[in-house]
């Protein structure tokens, strides 16, 4: 989370971001989709994060809950955990629109079977 904090932080001024795009044609009309690009992947990353503190929680309270009817409060965190995971799913329904926008607009070469979000994330990765 903080890797992709500081790299947000460096997309969002013009001069870092064309830095970080200079291997591409046309680095000015890419820092819209890159910007957007590191926003869906933070946003992911904080998803799965709330998914593992949800599951953590369940997984402990539940250890501890007598048998037969669940409590209200396991209930609640079964919800709490089903509404977690469908944030966590739409977050990486909106990173794969945003990786496919990205690699379009900027030509970043797939390898075969490759989708363009493992591409872009390989691509960040080397970017950090």
């Amino acid at each position: 989370m903080a890797v992709m904090d500081t790299l947000q932080a460096r997309v969002a001024d013009d001069g870092q971001c064309d830095t970080l795009l200079a291997g591409f044609a046309q680095p000015q009309a890419l820092r819209a989709p890159l910007r957007a690009l590191v926003q869906a992947q933070q946003q992911l990353l904080q998803a799965e994060h709330e998914v593992a503190q949800v599951a953590d929680v369940l997984r402990r309270d539940q250890k501890y809950a007598p048998a037969g009817r669940p409590s209200i409060h396991i209930v609640q965190l079964r919800k709490q955990q089903a509404a977690a995971k469908q944030v966590m799913l739409i977050a990486r329904q909106r990173l794969a629109q945003v990786a496919q926008t990205f690699v379009q607009a900027s030509g970043l070469a797939l390898k075969p079977k490759q989708s363009p979000s493992e591409a872009v994330l390989a691509w960040l990765q080397a970017l950090r």
